[in-house]
C-alpha cells in the first residue's frame, strides 16, 4: 500500500472513531510505537473496530489478519486486501471463502515479519461482546517462534499485548481506553523452543494471555459482569472520572467484590439487579438519581443550547440514515460500531455535500462554503455538549416518574453498602494520555 493511501485511511479512521468514541485515551503507546517485526496481539470484543483501535495510535503502518469471510463482499475485499491477510475459519469456509488456508496464512505472515511489518492478530480468534479475555489460541506464539527459528533467531520478533477497553462497545458516542503492555521478545524463548516446540508455544501463549488479561477488566462470567456494570455505573454517575481513571477504579471495584463474603456479594448483586430492572421498566436513567455535579443548572447549559441545536439538526439526516442502514442490514449487534463507523465514511461526506448544495440553492450568495465549514465544527460541538450536559437533561425528561421514590431508596441502599474509592485513580505504572 502506498504511504499517501495509508495515511489517508489512518486519518479517516482516527476521525470517525473520534466521533463514535469521543473520549479515547491510551496508555503505554511507547511500548508498541516502533517499526516491526511485531505481532500486535489484541482482545476482540468489537469486530472490525478492534484492529483500528489498536493501530491508529501508532506512527507505523499496521497490517491485519482478518476473517476470510470479509473477502466474500467484493467492495470490502477491494478496500481491505492491500493491508489484510485472510484467515479462513470453519464458518468462513462453510460460507464459501476460498482464501486463507493455514499454509497461506503462515507463509504470508512470515514474509510480513521478515520484511519488518507490524501485524495485528486477535489470538482469541472470535469476537464476542464480553468484558473478558477468552482462552487465546496458540497461533500468535507459534508464528513468532517459527519465524525466529526460520531466521536463526536474529529477526527480532516481539509479541505486543494490547487491551481495548470499551465502556459500551456497541453504543455510539461512548468512551474507549487502549492499553499497550510490555512486549515479549520471542528470541528469549529460543532454548525452550529447541528443547520442546510444543511446550515453548504453550508457555509463550500462557505468558501472552497473562499480559493481555492484565490490560483488561476481566470478569469470570456473565453474572459477575452484570453485577459489576450496575455498580460501576452508579459510582461513575456520582463521581465521574475520565475513562482511564474509571477503568482502574472499576478494576478496584471488581477486586473488592471478589474479596467480600459470598452471601454479602449475592445480596449486593440482587439489590443492584432490582434497581436496574426497575430503571428499565420505568425508562428512567441512573443519572436522574445520582449526585452528578452536572445535574444542576449552569450558564453554559443555556448559553450553548442554540449552538447544540444547530449542530444536532444539521446532523439529524446523517443520524437517521446511518441508524436506518444499521437496522436494514440486520447483522449481529457486535458489528454495530463497525457498521456505523465505516458507513459514516461514505454517508457523512455525501450529506455534507447535499446539504451545502441545498443551502446554496436557498441562499444563492456564494457563502455556502461557510456553511460547509460550520458542519463538522457544529457537529463536534453538539457531541461535546451532549456528553457534558446529558446528566441534566436525563434527570428532567423521559420515563415514568411514578416509581422515583422507590428507585431513589434502592439506589441509596446500594451506594450505602459500597466503600469509598479514590476520587482520582490512575495506572500504577504509567499515565494515560488523551488521543
Amino acid at each position: 500500500m502506498s504511504k499517501p493511501f495509508f495515511w489517508l485511511l489512518h486519518f479517516l479512521s482516527r476521525w470517525m472513531l473520534r466521533i463514535f468514541y469521543p473520549s479515547m485515551e491510551t496508555e503505554g503507546v511507547a511500548y508498541a510505537n516502533h517499526p516491526g517485526p511485531t505481532l500486535l496481539c489484541g482482545n476482540h470484543p468489537n469486530t472490525l473496530a478492534d484492529p483500528l483501535m489498536a493501530g491508529i495510535h501508532l506512527d507505523y503502518q499496521t497490517y491485519f489478519l482478518a476473517n476470510a469471510g470479509l473477502w466474500l463482499n467484493p467492495v470490502m475485499a477491494f478496500i481491505i486486501d492491500p493491508f489484510c491477510i485472510p484467515v479462513a475459519r470453519a464458518k468462513d469456509k462453510e460460507a464459501g471463502a476460498d482464501k486463507g488456508s493455514k499454509d497461506e496464512v503462515f507463509n504470508r505472515t512470515f514474509q510480513a515479519l521478515e520484511s519488518g511489518k507490524i501485524m495485528y492478530i486477535a489470538p482469541e480468534a472470535y469476537s464476542e461482546l464480553e468484558r473478558k479475555l477468552r482462552k487465546i489460541k496458540a497461533g500468535a506464539a507459534s508464528l513468532a517462534l517459527e519465524a525466529e527459528s526460520r531466521n536463526n533467531w536474529q529477526l527480532g520478533v516481539t509479541l505486543q499485548p494490547v487491551g481495548i477497553n470499551y465502556e459500551s462497545p456497541t453504543s455510539p458516542f461512548s468512551r474507549a481506553f487502549t492499553r499497550y503492555g510490555e512486549p515479549i521478545v520471542a528470541a528469549e524463548w529460543r532454548e525452550a523452543y529447541e528443547k520442546s516446540p510444543m511446550r515453548a508455544v504453550r508457555g509463550l501463549t500462557n505468558l501472552l494471555s497473562e499480559r493481555m488479561q492484565d490490560l483488561l477488566i476481566h470478569t469470570r462470567d456473565k453474572s459477575e459482569e452484570r453485577c459489576l456494570r450496575r455498580i460501576e455505573r452508579s459510582v461513575q454517575a456520582d463521581q465521574p472520572l475520565r475513562v482511564s481513571a474509571h477503568h482502574f477504579r472499576t478494576k478496584a471495584i471488581l477486586e473488592w467484590l471478589r474479596g467480600i463474603p459470598e452471601e454479602e456479594r449475592a445480596e449486593l448483586c440482587a439489590l443492584a439487579t432490582e434497581y436496574d430492572e426497575l430503571l428499565r421498566q420505568t425508562g428512567r436513567s441512573d443519572l436522574a438519581f445520582s449526585a452528578h455535579p452536572r445535574r444542576n443548572y449552569s450558564p453554559g447549559l443555556i448559553l450553548a443550547l442554540p449552538l447544540f441545536l444547530y449542530g444536532w439538526l444539521n446532523h439529524l439526516p446523517w443520524i437517521l440514515a446511518i441508524q436506518a442502514a444499521w437496522k436494514a442490514l440486520g447483522v449481529d449487534r457486535g458489528y454495530k460500531a463497525t457498521v456505523l463507523t465505516l458507513g459514516s465514511w461514505i454517508l457523512l461526506p455525501i450529506f455534507y455535500l447535499l446539504q451545502t448544495l441545498l443551502f446554496n440553492w436557498i441562499y444563492p450568495g456564494g457563502i455556502g462554503w461557510l456553511y460547509l465549514l460550520s458542519l463538522p465544527v457544529s457537529g463536534l460541538f453538539a457531541l461535546r455538549y451532549w456528553v457534558t450536559y446529558r446528566p441534566f437533561w436525563a434527570a428532567r425528561f423521559g420515563g415514568d416518574r411514578s416509581a422515583d421514590g422507590r428507585l431513589q431508596n434502592l439506589r441509596d441502599s446500594l451506594m450505602g453498602r459500597l466503600p469509598e474509592w479514590e476520587a482520582s485513580m490512575s495506572s500504577p505504572t504509567s499515565r494515560a494520555t488523551m488521543s
